[in-house]
């Protein structure tokens, strides 16, 4: 999902992630529940909560 502002999201294919340092990880989610805090920054709530990133800080 990306979060492009309050109340504007959508599901979107993007680009598989790649290792740009010998210590990176890439780690495969399957599931997640969502948070409270996540509720926040898709109704905009939360200044941090960027557009074009997940609902996530």
């Amino acid at each position: 999902m990306v979060h492009h502002g309050p109340g504007r999201r959508t599901w979107e294919d993007v680009p598989k992630p790649e290792s740009r340092d010998p210590t990176d990880a890439i780690i495969k989610v399957d599931a997640v529940p969502i948070c409270g805090t996540d509720l926040h920054i898709l109704e905009g709530d939360v200044p941090e909560g960027r557009a074009g990133q997940g609902p996530w800080p």
